[in-house]
């Protein structure tokens, strides 16, 4: 059994990439569909059951064909799908495709979306993660309908009531009035059985409301530290059983998956000024605790975002925060910390000190851009073709790189990828983990495909979760033994991370990230490149509409 899950994590692990969030639920796609490019972005519902938008957009245009879309789940798979739905092409735009698609039940999920094109049908999976993440209020007008309506209809039972009461029990042929005492006790009888049908009903209500408001997914809270050994300044993280209770097996911290080679991508960002981002891959020390060495950072309260993947595609981010004090760096100053060979940290500037916004008396291929410096000389530009950024629109962050003799830099993997980015809000409310293809799950996407395709349901047949992690641990193991272009070979893949060609960009290296900003604000976005074997890091800020 070892055996057998070892083999399969190992090819897993080539595959899996993570996408972590929070208070950015959208995903987007950038990849193949038959063989037309596409850029696919799905808003998850907020409640579930809930609609979720759908946009496709195929920028060559192609003439016909039909696109389809449909929700899968992990656990039911294709035997417990419903038909898919037409995706309508949106007038003025050509290339783009829209669709109201329902999620009825919450958990791991994907969307699937259907091309047909001369006959042949072409497919792509899409994980998204369908979990209630709000409670809806109801409009106080739809109240107060609803509540006259109510009130009429009970006024109107103890009515019928009173009156089957009354007038049931007179024998036929008899006209006398009806008594008093008879009418009286039709309305007692009515309105108590009223009642208790509104009490029952209030009862069920609420307690309906309270199942939901616990089943309303929350980020993980994890405690967060500094500690010091003999063999230097460490930050620990530990998650409460009690953050567990929901999600069953989808949320198990036993069933891990790796991403880029490391079980945990975990960010530290210093709050106020945002001048401090650090990217560190802590160790599992056992199913709930983790720690990595710890960077000379500057003292002050820190957020803190770690971004896991599950076997099930179930990803998420853990979040909490860290206290740095000023004692600390005197008390451990003799403790040398070293760090992990793909950790890397930025001290920069601050939002207050902003390096500026798009220029256009600076320009790049006829786009203006933001030009930050990398260090030793290299340079970071930011292309931007639009005069401002408003939420809900999908756009490509493009980045140009440059060396100190403004040349194309030469890029090389980082952890699998030509580029990483991190978005946040300034208070710490939206913060996004982004790849050249999107902020999607691969991993969960190759593992949703072979499960569908084995027409599998349910939890059985999982190995337990110390055979698991036992079988995740020696594959993590084998991967941090590897040189870094061996390894870096296996996590690329057959993935093509650079941008298409174009001869406007032929001297320049771009990086560039599909993004949809959820919601209007300001935000700074950390890009991080490898040349010449160090990771490279540039901050940029920009504001949304």
């Amino acid at each position: 059994m070892k055996k057998f899950w070892y083999s399969s994590l190992v090819w897993l692990l080539i595959f899996f990439l993570n996408s972590g969030h929070v208070g950015s639920p959208g995903v987007v796609y950038e990849g193949l569909l038959g063989n037309h490019r596409m850029l696919a972005h799905i808003e998850p519902p907020d409640v579930i059951p809930g609609i979720a938008l759908v946009t496709v957009i195929l920028p060559e245009n192609p003439s016909g064909i039909s696109l389809e879309a449909k929700p899968v789940y992990w656990s039911v798979g294709l035997d417990g799908t419903p038909s898919s739905d037409p995706l309508l092409a949106v007038k003025g735009e050509p290339g783009k495709y829209q669709l109201d698609l329902w999620f009825m039940g919450s958990g791991a999920s994907s969307v699937q979306l259907i091309m047909t094109e001369g006959g042949q049908l072409y497919e792509a999976t899409i994980p998204i993660l369908a979990m209630p993440t709000a409670q809806k209020e109801m409009p106080l007008g739809l109240g107060v309908v609803l509540s006259a309506l109510g009130l009429f209809l009970v006024v109107l039972m103890v009515t019928i009531v009173m009156a089957a009461v009354g007038e049931s029990l007179r024998p036929a042929g008899d006209a006398s009035p009806v008594s008093s005492k008879r009418k009286w006790v039709g309305l007692s009888v009515g309105t108590l059985t009223m009642l208790l049908i509104l009490w029952g009903g209030k009862v069920w209500w609420e307690s309906e409301a309270d199942k939901y408001q616990r089943n309303i997914y929350k980020p993980i809270q994890g405690e967060v530290k500094v500690v010091s050994s003999g063999e230097g300044l460490f930050l620990d993280l530990t998650v409460d059983l009690k953050e567990l209770q929901n999600g069953g097996i989808s949320r198990k911290m036993s069933y891990l998956i790796p991403d880029h080679g490391k079980l945990m991508h975990l960010f530290l960002i210093k709050k106020g000024g945002l001048d401090v981002f650090a990217h560190l891959h802590p160790e599992r020390l056992d199913s709930l605790h983790f720690r990595t060495p710890i960077p000379d950072l500057p003292p002050g309260e820190y957020h803190v975002f770690a971004d896991i993947t599950r076997f099930t595609g179930f990803a998420e981010t853990i979040v909490g925060d860290l206290h740095i004090p000023e004692q600390s760096l005197v008390e451990f100053a003799s403790l040398r910390t070293v760090l992990g060979r793909d950790d890397s940290f930025l001290v920069t500037n601050s939002i207050n000190a902003a390096s500026g916004t798009l220029d256009s008396d600076f320009m790049l291929c006829g786009i203006p851009g933001i030009r930050v410096g990398l260090g030793e000389g290299f340079e970071a530009i930011w292309e931007s073709d639009v005069p401002t950024y408003e939420s809900g629109r999908l756009y490509n962050l493009t980045f140009a790189l440059f060396d100190p003799d403004a040349n194309a830099a030469v890029l090389e993997p980082y952890l699998g990828m030509m580029g990483h980015a991190v978005v946040m809000k300034h208070d710490g409310s939206v913060y996004i983990h982004l790849h050249p293809t999107g902020n999607y799950s691969m991993g969960a996407q190759e593992m949703m495909v072979e499960r569908f395709k084995s027409r599998k349901q349910g939890y059985r047949g999982i190995p337990s979760g110390m055979t698991f992690m036992d079988s995740v641990d020696q594959v993590l193991a084998w991967l941090e033994g590897l040189p870094d272009i061996e390894r870096d070979s296996l996590l690329m893949g057959d993935m093509l991370h650079l941008s298409p060609e174009s001869p406007e960009h032929e001297e320049h290296q771009l990086v560039s990230f599909p993004y949809a900003f959820p919601e209007a604000g300001s935000y700074r976005i950390w890009v991080q490149v490898k040349i010449n074997g160090k990771v490279r890091q540039a901050a940029f800020d920009v504001d949304v509409s």
